[in-house]
């Protein structure tokens, strides 16, 4: 029925014309379709902006293991290299020699405190001493680098070193602030693990992992019975569930 007159009860309600009320039925529709629509790129581009940082991780460790890889680091390498041996004339010629820091074969982010993990090409500045229970300082610390958990040891020292990225309550934050440890669960027993802290380097292996739940704790502890270096995410990947925890000594 295209047209017509709808009467509701009552003597006094005015009629209401079908032609109209079809018009207002099909806009109705069209601007709950639009809205469906864009709610829905809404949330796919939210899903990306979130996830984008685990997903770029995995496909550079993945494309990492390929010859082509090889080839481009090897290519960066003989970049840094060559900028290493002008940067080693000019000191030459200034009567000074290159630092065992400014050795390495990777570019240190900061040079008071960095990490490397060379096998998932984890590379960051460390932010020193963050007060782990104050979530607007640790934040804060999360969106410049990796966080170094306050009132426990440095490296080079006795007692334990805990270092954490990216965990933190919210589904966007752990996402968006630093995925440097992302690919975490990757490491084995014996890996290697750089850092450089106050112009000095330090190399670890991975000797032990655990899996904890968010509020465990006993790592936090202070101790001086030995020197270790504990890197913390949050596990299973792109989740908050559970705590990876990474556990690794000097070599």
């Amino acid at each position: 029925m295209k047209s017509g007159i709808i009467y509701k009860p009552g003597e006094q309600t005015p009629p209401i014309s079908v032609r109209v009320a079809v018009k207002v039925l099909k806009i109705a529709s069209y601007i709950l379709g639009a809205v469906g629509s864009i709610l829905i790129v809404i949330s796919i581009l939210g899903l990306v902006f979130v996830y984008l940082p685990l997903g770029f991780a995995e496909v550079r460790y993945t494309v990492s293991k390929t010859r082509l890889a090889r080839i481009f680091n090897d290519f960066q390498k003989s970049q840094l290299l060559d900028r290493r041996e002008a940067k080693r004339q000019q000191l030459g010629l200034e009567g000074k020699m290159l630092s065992e820091i400014e050795k390495l074969d990777w570019e240190v982010p900061d040079k008071n405190y960095s990490i490397y993990i060379p096998k998932i090409l984890a590379k960051s500045k460390v932010i020193s001493n963050v007060e782990v229970g104050d979530p607007k300082i640790y934040l804060a610390a999360l969106k410049q680098g990796v966080a170094e958990a306050g009132g426990l040891s440095h490296p080079g020292f006795r007692g334990t070193t805990y270092l954490f990225a990216h965990s933190v309550g919210s589904r966007l934050d752990f996402a968006r602030y630093n995925a440097v440890f992302y690919l975490l669960d990757k490491l084995k027993l014996g890996d290697e693990i750089q850092v450089v802290y106050q112009n000095k380097l330090y190399k670890y292996q991975m000797a032990d992992r655990e899996i904890l739940s968010p509020n465990e704790t006993k790592y936090l502890v202070p101790q001086d019975l030995s020197e270790k270096l504990i890197l913390q995410t949050c596990y299973p990947p792109g989740t908050t569930w559970k705590r990876l925890v990474v556990v690794a000594t000097r070599i």
